[in-house]
């Protein structure tokens, strides 16, 4: 069994069975255990699965409201809640009694207490009657009922203390573990979970890319190493048909080998990264890789996959060396006069086939959508120039290297083997600075439109600990040019006629709800969003509505409404795809609130606000996309950077150590061992040179087909080579191929020139 081989298929069948099993368990969810209503026999909720809880209008239990509700010096997540529902979550008074009007309980409060509280209709002062203990699943604020409905006009639960017999339409019962999905938490564990998956299908995606990658050139390669041998075999009698059998029965062997131990750690792994996951907060805390029925699908996968691409990677170089004459085996066997196989040109050809036309669909295509598919253009175009590499590996060869040195002399002579270290490093180098230089693009563009969107502000109002800014805020903004702006959900409803499934569902689209839209700036089609009023809305192209059309949509809590289309905007806007008043937020709070000209000293002094200069909220907002960029990056494309970092060190050790003969040969003929590994080492920097450069193409090449299409979503966004990444990659692949390398080939270099051993089969 050859080690090379067997790391770079385990490794693989690791990387890609870790992803799956972590996106299947992210994919098929699960749940906390019930926390707010964990006392509860049954509770009533609504039935649609919405942005915001609809009202319940159901008679016989105990209604629940949640609302914004925060005591001055409290966390920012923490909501208020009637009295008469504490018992259902387990809560019990400490100290004190249960609240009046005026009055509240708090988790570890000081009862008679006098206390600020902040609500979304501004802040007042209540006294503390009462303290419970502290909840694991929430930060709630009690108030008495009355309070509660006051503050709260819609019950979004009913607390029943025995399930129903019936239930109206519109509403559904939960009981059991189903409870948890009434927690407050239910909706932000989904929402991780969402963006869990997302990220970890992008990461299995390019862990599938990568492995099948390396492992298929790997095993190729090796093979290639082996031509002496089989050619020996060859010339002993072995038919062609023998050969091919040998070495495909060698790589199912290894191959079974590997993948059943990349599949095996992977059981270990999977559950170590869902921790990290959860640990960093990209996943909910609860969230585990825990043993399912879709488990050993994912590992069957993986180990089939694993198996395939053994035997294919081996396939055609078996092929080759088993159709070699006997007569010349031993000098096909120490020449690479083909690099080239119409296999290798074909799959080349059409790689570059799909890069061109994907950048060509760039070009044609919306600004966003356009932008969208030119990431899909970096891949395409490294697989195309990693299966062209040989013809271009000998020119660039000559350019780099002097005439007359045995650098330049052997690189030419051993072009699949400069080719099978090219490209890794192609991969390597390619894929960190695309993937980093198109996540930069984006958010530099994102930050542009918002910047022009927003342009007459001048300062920006944002909330201070809190989850936005409250009627008290927005009160005293309303005599300035204050264009203040909440998030919310609408829902397209289905059109009669068209086919939506067996079970029609409304579309969910963001949304901006504003007090002025005047104030906004948009690239607008047609109409005029300064129209907008409570019974109209502003939407862009893609809804496919023209001006003064109806649109019937439910908002955030599920409620219908009919509006009038007063303008179209074009794609790329920063803050969704429509826009409404802000009596349609529902329950959302204003997140900013942008005002024009002077903010007047002191005026909200005393509020939980913070106010900065636009320029400075700009590039604030700039360098948190950015950030939040790399760590998507890290967690997508880190792991597979390092699996293909891995690979150049597995390939130049096996080629390295198959040269012992060589440079054996050199000693003899009078070479120092430090001018041999000098040799070695120019040979290892001329390939990763080689690679480096091929990638610098495809980055080039990549960023300008972004950048292009970005220009269409936020006109005037810079054009910008990921020059970092790029650096990084090539410095590491270099440490690495001078180490994996030298190393090796140090013993060899040692040895007494009259050893001259055989090639090792």
């Amino acid at each position: 069994m050859k080690i090379g081989p067997f790391v770079a298929l385990a490794l693989g069948a690791l990387l890609f069975a870790t992803t799956g099993l972590v996106l299947t368990a992210a994919i098929t969810g699960g749940q906390a255990a019930p926390g707010r209503y964990a006392a509860a026999p049954a509770v009533v909720v609504t039935a649609a699965d919405l942005a915001e809880p609809g009202h319940v209008d159901y008679a016989g239990g105990v209604p629940d409201r949640t609302f914004y509700a925060q005591l001055e010096d409290g966390p920012a997540e923490q909501i208020g809640r009637p009295w008469s529902a504490a018992a259902f979550s387990g809560y019990r008074l400490t100290a004190g009694r249960a609240p009046r009007d005026g009055e509240i309980v708090v988790p570890g409060g000081t009862p008679g207490r006098r206390v600020g509280v902040r609500t979304a209709a501004g802040t007042r002062a209540y006294t503390v009657s009462g303290a419970t203990g502290q909840a694991e699943f929430e930060s709630a604020v009690f108030f008495s009922d009355a309070e509660a409905a006051r503050l709260a006009p819609r019950a979004d639960a009913v607390i029943l203390t025995e399930p129903p017999r019936t239930v109206p339409a519109g509403l559904r019962v939960l009981t059991g573990d189903d409870r948890a999905l009434a927690d407050p938490r239910a909706r932000r564990d989904a929402a991780a979970l969402a963006g869990l998956t997302t990220v970890m299908g992008l990461a299995t995606a390019v862990a599938a890319f990568v492995s099948v990658f390396v492992v298929a050139a790997t095993f190729a390669f090796s093979v290639t190493q082996r031509r002496r041998e089989l050619a020996l075999l060859r010339l002993a009698g072995a038919t062609p048909a023998q050969v091919t059998r040998t070495v495909l029965g060698e790589a199912a062997r290894t191959g079974v080998a590997a993948a059943a131990a990349g599949c095996a750690l992977a059981l270990l792994a999977a559950p170590a990264l869902a921790r990290l996951l959860a640990a960093a907060g990209a996943a909910p805390e609860w969230f585990t890789v825990a043993p399912s029925l879709a488990a050993p699908l994912v590992l069957l996968v993986a180990f089939g996959a694993g198996v395939a691409l053994a035997i294919g990677g081996s396939g055609a170089a078996a092929v080759r060396a088993g159709r070699i004459r006997p007569i010349e085996a031993l000098r096909d066997a120490e020449a690479d006069e083909r690099a080239m196989t119409p296999f290798r040109w074909a799959g080349g050809v059409a790689a570059l086939a799909v890069a061109a036309g994907a950048l060509a669909l760039t070009f044609a295509l919306p600004g966003p959508y356009g932008a969208e598919l030119a990431r899909y253009t970096g891949p395409a175009l490294i697989v195309a120039l990693a299966l062209l590499s040989p013809p271009v590996i000998r020119p660039l060869t000559r350019v780099l290297v002097p005439g007359g040195l045995l650098v330049r002399a052997n690189t030419l002579a051993s072009v699949r083997r400069a080719a099978a270290v090219t490209a890794p490093v192609l991969l390597t180098v390619g894929l960190m600075s695309t993937l980093w230089g198109t996540a930069e693009a984006a958010g530099a563009a994102a930050s542009r439109a918002e910047r022009h969107e927003y342009a007459a502000a001048t300062s920006v109002v944002l909330p201070k600990g809190a989850p936005g800014l409250n009627r008290e805020v927005t009160g005293r903004l309303a005599d300035l040019d204050a264009l203040t702006v909440a998030t919310t959900t609408l829902y397209a409803v289905p059109e009669a006629g068209v086919l939506y499934g067996p079970s029609p569902q409304p579309i969910p689209f963001d949304a901006r709800a504003v007090n002025r839209a005047d104030l906004l700036t948009l690239p607008v089609l047609a109409g005029r969003p300064a129209d907008l009023d409570d019974s109209s809305i502003v939407v862009d192209e893609t809804l496919g509505r023209a001006v003064g059309d109806e649109v019937r949509v439910l908002l955030a809590d599920g409620r219908p409404v009919t509006l009038r289309v007063v303008a179209v905007t074009g794609l790329g806007g920063s803050g969704g795809g429509a826009v409404v008043t802000a009596r349609h937020a529902g329950t959302a709070l204003p997140a900013a609130a942008y005002v024009r000209g002077d903010l007047p000293a002191g005026l909200l002094h005393d509020l939980p606000v913070t106010v900065l200069p636009f320029a400075q909220w700009s590039a604030a907002g700039e360098a948190g996309r950015a950030q939040q960029a790399r760590l998507a990056l890290l967690a997508v494309g880190g792991v597979a950077v390092l699996y293909t970092g891995v690979a150049v060190a597995n390939t130049l050790v096996m080629s390295t150590r198959r040269r012992s003969r060589e440079l054996a040969l050199l000693r003899a003929a009078g070479a120092t061992p430090g001018q041999v590994l000098r040799m070695v080492a120019a040979e290892a920097a001329l390939v990763v040179t080689i690679g480096a450069l091929l990638a610098g193409v495809v980055t080039a090449v990549t960023s300008g087909g972004l950048w292009l299409a970005l220009n269409r979503v936020a006109e005037g966004t810079p054009w910008s080579f990921p020059l970092a990444p790029f650096l990084a990659g090539t410095a590491a692949c270099l440490v690495t191929a001078l180490l994996s390398a030298v190393l090796p080939a140090a013993g060899a270099a040692r040895s007494l020139p009259s050893a001259c051993p055989s090639a090792r089969p």
